[in-house]
């Protein structure tokens, strides 16, 4: 099990609106004909959780969210039932998360939906 844990408020600073942009993102992503991500959105009262099944292309879309947190400078953990080293994660991974980090996925990573970590 792959968990992104964000939190909803730092030093006063309300991010609701980027969480809602990451939770719309992984909706959609759900939809789409071949990508189909799997996962689940869980809340608590400090937290949003974004819990993904042990799968190479959950995994690159729970990284790009995290890069993009780094980017914010908004402090999430990312775990995989335990910390992720991702300086071990296979490269193919590592480059479609930064990919989509960035912009739409493309198809060639869609394969990675039949990897098992």
């Amino acid at each position: 099990m792959i968990i992104l844990r964000i939190p909803r408020k730092i030093d006063n600073r309300d991010l609701r609106e980027f969480i809602l942009n990451q939770i719309k993102k992984f909706r959609r992503n759900q939809k789409r004909k071949y990508i189909r991500l799997e996962g689940e959105i869980a809340y608590s009262q400090d937290y949003v959780y974004f819990i993904f099944p042990n799968r190479g292309l959950e995994l690159a879309f729970a990284l790009s969210l995290y890069l993009k947190c780094k980017k914010h400078k908004i402090p999430c953990e990312l775990e995989l039932s335990k910390p992720i080293k991702i300086e071990e994660l296979q490269a193919e991974i590592i480059e479609a998360a930064r990919v989509w980090a960035e912009k739409k996925l493309y198809r060639k990573y869609y394969k990675l939906k039949e990897l098992e970590l």
